[in-house]
């Protein structure tokens, strides 16, 4: 990746940017190449060394295909305790891909449909739990509307698309 002035990245779970400058600064005492990304309320220096590891291009069509098939997974849910559940779903968050970011969200859509058709303890999830769920959301949300050239309420027609289980 080219990091170049203008294009647009993913930064974890900070979302998407654009990178505004490259330059060169004096950090820890010796001039390093930084990278200067613009977020939609915070703006962040990073050592190039550093942005090419943290940041990443947006989804491209096979990413996409790989997000739809990770909302349509119904797997097992994760039945280990909430705060192992959460440090998992934290890790994938700050992972930032949107496979892992999709893996929340499909898993987070599964409690909410068991929550809603009976009130039994496997669907149930931590208010902590359903913070992370609605942050990949909104994360997943948006690299798809950009991805695929639409609005964001589209982008979230597309994902409930995908989430949508046969009655």
């Amino acid at each position: 990746m080219k990091l170049a002035v203008g294009d647009l990245v993913v930064y974890g779970n900070h979302g998407i940017g654009r990178v505004a400058a490259r330059r060169k600064q004096q950090m820890l005492g010796e001039a390093q190449e930084v990278v200067v990304l613009e977020l939609e309320q915070l703006k962040v220096t990073l050592p190039l060394t550093l942005a090419r590891t943290q940041l990443r291009p947006l989804a491209n069509n096979a990413d996409l295909h790989r997000v739809g098939d990770a909302l349509r997974d119904d797997g097992e849910l994760n039945s280990r305790n909430w705060l192992s559940r959460r440090r998992e779903a934290v890790e994938k968050l700050i992972g930032g891909t949107p496979v892992e970011l999709a893996q929340i969200v499909s898993e987070g859509a599964q409690r909410e449909r068991l929550r809603s058709a009976s009130r039994g303890s496997k669907g149930q999830f931590s208010l902590s739990e359903r913070q992370l769920y609605i942050r990949a959301r909104t994360l997943l949300t948006d690299e798809v509307a950009l991805a695929l050239d639409i609005e964001p309420a589209a982008a979230e027609t597309w994902i409930d698309g995908h989430l949508a289980r046969p009655s």
